[in-house]
């Protein structure tokens, strides 16, 4: 039992630390591995240990709180249980439960997380705050190490080599439509002014690198929630906003005196991408996007009950050879899932902002910058969702299942009237449930296997005739 506790105690910090290495892995954590490879096997060590975690509760007989309302507990039950159904008629089960079962243990992350939170409170979520602050500020260091290298080349840089440590620069991007609103949500909880101004500052060089690679769908995403937020709740939400606005435009002015003014002195262009956004969206403003739509509808007419299988849009889109998703959440689920799935999951989103709308009337002065910056994120995430693979990558999937948690554990602490399911499962019960856990162990072993095994014999992406790229390994394929 106490051994339970203690990794429960370690897993928030665990998952966090996680995010601050996962960029820096500049060496493969198995031969071949790339940047994402490394990212993934970050992520599978979190869903694994949450796994252990959640199996040693069962096992000792401890009581598990859900901590879901019954509404949104059947939800997910029965959003998971059509997954496992498409999952078992799909073309590759044994990539499809991959997938099905990393999803529900990201769910079994935030759970965890929301428990250690909704117990401990303020403390833990601010020591949490602190390492995903740790994480920024770390990588800005990286930044201005690559700046000033660039500098003293005298050479032109490619865009894309001010965003190190993800295997596409728009990976960075996803991580930055979270992130970016848990530093501004730092920031505004720090207790003296000293502090809250340097976090800004950092907050602030965050803003400066989403305009170096002009992740237009991580800054739609944080424009709308924004907006959302300051019109339907000014009163308590307006203070955190006018702060993150002022903290992006000074982010720009950063951007364009680091980036633009002193490159142009030196004889150089602007570094970054942010001077042909507007070109770009102008010859194409979906990005290869409509093809991909295009083909995801295409699966729902044909799989509109159970969709192709969880992660199968990697399967029937690789013809286009633009992506292994759609750079759409709601035609990613609708087409891998089915559309029953989709009404599911939205449902359950719906409650669950419902349920933190409804904390407005409650909370105090002092809470009200953190119930904001949680509307903020969850709008961000999901128009970013819309126009991009956020929900797909690693990296940016423990972030949001760590958002996820925070804000859970941070709402039923405010609100513990709302009824919970006390889940303590009888002997007789506990056996097939713990079965169940090590059939999921054997899905995630299972799932990556093989496609560890290909990591050092790298093909031709182009070249393949069937493949995941880059949905769970790089190299991984049918």
């Amino acid at each position: 039992m106490t051994v339970t506790i203690n990794l429960r105690s370690i897993f928030p910090f665990w998952v966090a630390t996680s995010l601050i290495i996962s960029p820096f892995l500049f060496f493969p954590l198995v031969n071949g591995a790339s940047f994402h490879d490394n990212q993934r096997l970050i992520e599978i060590s979190c869903v694994i240990f949450a796994l252990v975690i959640t199996s040693f509760q069962l096992i000792n007989g401890l009581s598990i709180p859900l901590l879901f309302s019954r509404p949104i507990a059947l939800l997910l039950v029965l959003f998971f249980l059509l997954g496992l159904v498409s999952s078992s008629t799909a073309y590759s089960p044994r990539h499809a439960f991959f997938e099905w079962t990393n999803l529900l243990l990201l769910l079994v992350i935030s759970w965890i997380v929301a428990s250690e939170i909704s117990a401990k409170g303020d403390f833990l979520l601010d020591k949490v705050l602190m390492l995903c602050g740790l994480a920024c500020a770390l990588y800005l260091l990286l930044e201005v190490a690559i700046y000033i290298s660039v500098l003293k080349a005298g050479v032109q840089p490619k865009p894309s080599q001010f965003i190190i440590g993800f295997g596409n620069y728009r990976f960075f991007n996803h991580v930055q439509t979270i992130s970016l609103p848990m530093l501004g949500l730092m920031a505004a909880r720090m207790p003296d002014r000293g502090r809250k101004l340097f976090w800004w500052v950092i907050t602030a060089l965050w803003w400066m690198l989403l305009f170096v690679s002009a992740g237009r769908g991580t800054f739609l995403g944080l424009t709308v929630g924004i907006a959302i937020v300051w019109c339907t709740m000014h009163k308590a939400a307006g203070a955190w906003c006018r702060s993150m606005v002022l903290a992006g435009l000074a982010g720009l002015l950063a951007y364009l005196f680091f980036y633009a003014a002193i490159p142009l002195m030196q004889g150089l262009e602007p570094f970054g991408f942010f001077f042909s956004t507007a070109n770009r969206t102008i010859e194409s403003p979906t990005s290869g996007r409509l093809l991909l739509w295009i083909r995801a509808l295409e699966m729902i007419r044909e799989n509109p009950w159970l969709g192709a299988g969880p992660v199968h849009f990697a399967h029937y889109g690789r013809d286009l050879q633009i992506a292994a998703h759609p750079h759409n959440w709601p035609l990613q689920i609708a087409s891998e899932w089915g559309i029953p799935a989709l009404l599911l999951l939205s449902g359950m989103l719906a409650l669950a902002m419902l349920k933190l709308w409804k904390l407005r009337k409650i909370i105090s002065a002092r809470d009200q910058d953190t119930l904001t910056v949680w509307f903020v994120t969850g709008w961000a995430i999901l128009v970013d969702g819309l126009v991009s693979g956020l929900i797909v990558m690693p990296t940016s999937q423990l972030w949001i299942a760590l958002y996820f948690g925070c804000a859970w554990g941070w709402s039923y602490a405010l609100s513990p009237s709302v009824k919970i399911i006390d889940f303590r499962p009888s002997v007789v019960r506990r056996v097939p449930i713990i079965l169940g856990l090590l059939l999921m162990i054997y899905a995630l072993v299972h799932g990556i296997w093989p496609e560890l095994k290909e990591l050092s014999a790298p093909k031709d992406f182009y070249s393949r005739k069937i493949d995941l790229y880059p949905r769970i390994f790089s190299n991984g394929s049918f």
